[in-house]
Parts: structure tokens; sequence; C-alpha cells
């Protein structure tokens, strides 16, 4: 298992390129895992199997990368793909997809720590923090949201 934090944040272009083709390559011919730590969704969607998202310090999703990309199930993941530039003037992006500031991280809300930011928050996401779901397998997707959790209460519970 190879540990990577930010390893090609503070490249150029080209020179990020050329070494995410060398960690895939690598990947491939040795077998490896990776653990991958990145900002870059570009970058985690290139060379990532599955991806574990958080906020917070909180895991709110995980899941394989398609599921991820193309069906996300938090409300945070959403946001953050929306966010993601696109070079398709059409696609502009005219709203941020989440708005106001992040909480203290040192004295995180209660309940949800994404609730204080979340559009679909309701009085179980203060109060009570979400269970990431049931993992079962590799090729489960399961997020830490109470509109997953059929138990919540939530008034969206299956719509979202």
């Amino acid at each position: 298992m190879v540990i990577l934090d930010e390893p090609v944040s503070a490249l150029d272009k080209s020179i990020e390129a050329q070494v995410l083709n060398l960690l895939r390559a690598l990947k491939r011919q040795f077998n490896l895992t990776y653990i991958f730590i990145s900002h870059d969704l570009n970058v985690v969607q290139y060379l990532s199997d599955r991806v574990l998202v958080m906020y917070l310090g909180r895991v709110v999703e995980i899941g394989p990368i398609d599921s991820i990309f193309e069906r996300p199930l938090h409300p945070y993941t959403r946001a953050l793909l929306a966010s993601r530039p696109s070079m398709d003037p059409a696609r502009r992006i005219e709203e941020p997809p989440i708005t106001g500031d992040p909480p203290n991280p040192i004295d995180p809300p209660s309940g949800c720590r994404f609730h204080t930011r979340c559009p679909f928050a309701e009085t179980v996401c203060e109060t009570t923090d979400p269970a990431l779901g049931a993992w079962q397998g590799l090729q489960a997707h399961v997020a830490a949201c109470h509109m997953r959790d059929p138990l919540s209460g939530h008034s969206l519970y299956g719509h979202a």
C-alpha cells in the first residue's frame, strides 16, 4: 500500500500527467493499492477505483468511482462535483453549489456536520449524526445522510 497526499498538486500540468500515468502503470504492474488524498476531482477520477468523500473529518460517502461521479448520494458530494470547472461555455457555473462558510473544524456543529450548508437539512440533521450505511462489498455505494436512512424520519427519504 502506498499513501499519496496531494502528490501532484504543485506540479505543472504536463508533469502532473506524466506522474499520474506512471502511477497508473505502477499500480497495474505491481498490483498496488494507493490511498490517494486529493482535492482535485479530475485527478481522483483518473486514478481511483473507489472514492471516499470526507467533510470536516467525517466520511460522508464511499463507493466505486463510476457510482460516485455518476450518481452521488450525499449533498456535499453533489456540490463538490457541481463545482468542477467545465471547458464547455454552456455548462458555466452561475451560482456556487455550496453556500455559506464552513463551520469551525475544532468545534463542528452537532448532528450532520454538513447541515449548516445543506439545502435539504431538517431538524433530524441538526440533532443526530447520520450513520454511513451498511457496507456490503467492494461495489457498495453508501452515504452518511438522513435522506438515505428509512428510520431517520427525514421527509425526503427515497426522493433525493
